[in-house]
């Protein structure tokens, strides 16, 4: 089984422009598996590891493995990936509530910055909570990953601590990020940004393309301005300055 699309897709050519060669990678937060099928391919990786926290989605994440002809190493990990080592309540979709499964997150989903329009104003909580062990991933003794594929629901800035001296060797990390606070506590684009920005690039965006500096003035205005509401996720993708 071929998986020809991805929320990532649209970053690959950026990726293969300046580095054609990816041996690892690292998918954090997968929800299906079907991302890390379709870089892995894509890339003809040796290493793909998988991680994800919400234990009610690892045998669908096995399923579609199953399903793959593999043509690499696969591994997955039924963990969340911070900034310590413990036991955390992770918040898990109550799918008798709501039918993304995929915003389960260590924070709570914010629904109260939302437009009243919006039929999740307000809205009660749809997480419950599932206890599962919180890793750093330069604990774990892995490959340092080439590419780190992201999408953690407001967890970012603390994935990105938890590699520690590792990060100064990952060639390319994609990520969803908010100028909004879309989980509670969670972090925002400006502070991943403000992180990443001495070793790594940004060199383009889902919302504005290679238009970056719209990106980070709509940052700011956010920022200072009184009105909180609500602003739609995008992904971005960020490049060791080393490459560039």
């Amino acid at each position: 089984m071929t998986y020809k699309k991805s929320e990532y897709q649209w970053a690959t050519d950026y990726i293969l422009e300046y580095s054609p060669q990816i041996n690892t990678i690292a998918e954090i937060g997968s929800r299906d598996g079907v991302d890390t099928i379709f870089l892995s391919e894509l890339f003809q990786t040796k290493n793909n590891y998988i991680f994800e926290a919400d234990p009610n989605l690892i045998d669908g994440i096995n399923k579609n493995l199953k399903n793959h002809d593999y043509k690499s190493n696969y591994e997955v990990f039924n963990i969340a990936l911070g900034n310590e080592n413990k036991e955390v309540d992770f918040l898990s979709v109550d799918k008798e509530k709501y039918n993304n499964l995929g915003v389960g997150s260590l924070f709570e989903i914010n629904f109260h910055n939302r437009e009243k329009s919006d039929p999740d104003f307000n809205r009660e909580s749809v997480q419950k909570k599932v206890q599962v062990e919180l890793k750093k991933y330069s604990s774990l003794k892995l490959e340092t990953p080439d590419l780190i594929a992201m999408d953690v629901q407001g967890a970012e800035l603390d994935v990105l601590k938890g590699f520690e001296n590792l990060l100064k060797k990952v060639k390319f990390i994609i990520s969803e990020s908010s100028i909004s606070e879309n989980y509670i506590g969670g972090s925002t684009f400006l502070e991943m940004h403000k992180y990443l920005k001495n070793n790594f690039k940004l060199l383009i965006n889902s919302r504005y393309g290679k238009n970056n500096f719209k990106l980070n003035v709509d940052a700011y205005k956010y920022k200072l301005s009184e009105k909180k509401m609500y602003q739609p996720d995008f992904n971005v993708l960020y490049i060791n300055k080393n490459l560039v």
